[in-house]
């Protein structure tokens, strides 16, 4: 008897030593969307972002994202978003370094290493960096390809958003986010489908990236755009079907013999000094109905049925994708979306993840445009 309560408590013993030496977070582990395996000791609290609007993104998962970066590619960002990210804890973004790095080929393993950080975050575009990545990972730091900006496209258009959560340790604030955006999405292919099975016209739309800037008119192409939101709220897209590339120009022959039904441009406040489309923090109501309405003056586009019926629109190039797709599909089909609200979408996502709300006007309507 003695003998077996003497073992009893040497295994009691041992379990308690063995618990003693396990960490307080157990291993974390995804697969990224480049399809590598990412294994970290504990949660990730000094980040590398390759993408600009990865500032965003993390600022729905965590309530002081610079508390929790390094380095960041500010890249092309204009000063109202910066201070919109900063006014978070000035302290604390003033501690980032700031980085300006335009592609892959510019990415250096050397300066990201200085800044030590725990996980470096690359989108697609700046993981095709195979070089860089070989050297930041022969020196210990974990690298994980993931693109945070949601793409609706996909089953799980917040793949990306998810994962960063997991490896942040906020996995189940990720759930959230990606619960609204794939819900959101959801409801309006579903009834786009509807609509297609019952042989309802698509409208035809030109859209416009960086919109004003030179003639009428660039035009989202074949490649992975922003066009990709015209076709899954319903609409035909025109110029794709003539530019390969993401994004290429049109004659405005081209664009008075397509007629387009629905004019929609994107543009953003680093447009104002080239005399394009405003949009964006910052931004009031006027600005963008002003910038918008001398838009779509130029010739080849004035002569169009989106001019001639008000049918023309604006959006911020930077705003938030779920919210767009909403806005497309009430511009294309108003009847069949009557009851979408992008604008409560919008101040949804403000209140229950922005670390701070989105402040500024961020899309605009030619019929609110009269000057």
């Amino acid at each position: 008897m003695h003998g077996k309560i003497a073992r009893w408590w040497v295994a009691i013993c041992l379990l308690g030593l063995s618990w003693l030496g396990q960490p307080a977070w157990a291993q974390i582990e995804i697969v990224d969307q480049a399809g590598r395996t990412v294994r970290l000791e504990k949660p990730a609290s000094r980040l590398y972002l390759s993408e600009p609007g990865d500032f965003a993104v993390l600022s729905m998962l965590d309530p002081n994202p610079a508390r929790r970066i390094v380095a960041w590619n500010r890249w092309r960002l204009d000063p109202a978003t910066l201070e919109q990210w900063r006014n978070i804890d000035p302290e604390a973004f003033d501690d980032i370094a700031q980085m300006a790095i335009n592609g892959p080929q510019n990415l250096n393993a050397e300066s990201l290493i200085m800044h030590e950080p725990d996980l470096v975050v690359l989108d697609h575009f700046f993981g095709t960096a195979t070089h860089t990545i070989s050297q930041l990972e022969r020196a210990g730091i974990p690298v994980a390809i993931l693109t945070l900006e949601p793409d609706l496209r996909d089953a799980k258009p917040a793949d990306g958003i998810e994962k960063l959560a997991i490896l942040i340790g906020h996995e189940s604030r990720g759930k959230e986010v990606a619960k609204l955006i794939t819900e959101h999405r959801d409801r309006v292919v579903t009834r786009v489908s509807r609509l297609k099975a019952e042989g309802k016209p698509l409208p035809t739309v030109l859209m416009e990236p960086h919109a004003g800037t030179g003639p009428c008119c660039l035009s989202m192409g074949r490649q992975g755009s922003m066009g990709d939101l015209v076709r899954l709220a319903g609409g035909t897209l025109i110029g794709s079907e003539i530019v390969e590339a993401m994004s290429g120009v049109l004659s405005p022959e081209y664009v008075i013999a397509s007629d387009p039904e629905i004019y929609i441009g994107t543009g953003g406040p680093h447009l104002h000094s080239r005399g394009g489309l405003v949009l964006g923090v910052g931004v009031n109501a006027q600005q963008a109905a002003t910038s918008l309405w001398r838009t779509v003056q130029r010739v080849g586009l004035a002569q169009s049925r989106a001019v001639r019926d008000r049918r023309s629109y604006g959006i911020w190039h930077g705003g938030l994708a779920i919210v767009h797709l909403e806005l497309i599909a009430k511009w294309l089909h108003p009847d069949e979306f009557h009851d979408l609200d992008p604008a409560a979408t919008q101040a949804e996502i403000n209140q229950r993840f922005m670390a701070r709300p989105l402040t500024g006007t961020f899309w605009t309507a030619l019929s609110g445009a009269d000057q």
